[in-house]
């Protein structure tokens, strides 16, 4: 069993909490943040998705790859990549960047965003998971940024009533159509609310947009 502690901590969200591999630094493990049937379930669907993704397009660079399960003192755990800059820290989300720094260029991670939406609907890659938690800058030698998403689930992690996105592919590309234009409204608006914030009025968190 693989002992988790908060020295090892990188997030946590809702639904899984995301640790550093104790003995394998390109790894990191996520478990579940609770007991819920959701917070249980989504390790599994984010394998789903994976080899899903897998079966569809082969090997792809612009994902966290998944390695398997594990024991872990937080019960069960998914392995999968960890996303580092060419230096070696623990590459920051769009979150961490638009929300968090005190200087961002804002420019710059909206094209970076608008490409890496471009490339899925080229490769017709079905993401949909768009929050801004979800997607890592990886900055390369050259300075420039690689947009990785962290989180697979995909068409396994429909809320619809009845999931027909899930299946049929004129839908899929309609809902990550929309995903795409949410996420750079979504950049535009954080960022605004972190340089510009309303007295009296506490900055939002990805899930209230």
């Amino acid at each position: 069993m693989i002992v988790l502690d908060d020295t090892l901590l990188i997030g946590r969200g809702q639904v899984r909490s995301c640790y550093r591999h104790p003995q394998d630094e390109p790894l990191v493990i996520k478990v579940p943040a609770g007991s819920q049937k959701a917070q249980i379930q989504a390790n599994h669907k984010e394998m789903k998705g994976y080899r899903f993704l897998l079966r569809r397009h082969g090997w792809l660079d612009c994902i966290s790859h998944c390695h398997g399960f594990v024991a872990t003192s937080h019960g069960e755990g998914l392995v999968c990549d960890c996303i580092r800059d060419s230096d070696g820290t623990i590459s920051q989300t769009i979150w961490d960047i638009v929300h968090s720094r005190n200087k961002c260029d804002l420019d710059n991670i909206l094209a970076i965003a608008a490409q890496f939406c471009a490339y899925l609907a080229e490769k017709d890659i079905w993401l949909f998971d768009f929050n801004l938690k979800n997607i890592a800058l990886s900055r390369q030698s050259d300075n420039t940024c690689r947009a990785i998403i962290l989180d697979l689930k995909g068409r396994y992690d429909n809320n619809e009533f009845i999931p027909f996105s899930s299946y049929i592919g004129y839908l899929a590309r309609k809902k990550r159509e929309r995903r795409a234009r949410q996420l750079i409204e979504r950049i535009n608006y954080f960022y605004a609310a972190r340089h510009n914030p309303q007295p009296h009025c506490p900055l939002p968190s990805p899930a209230d947009f």
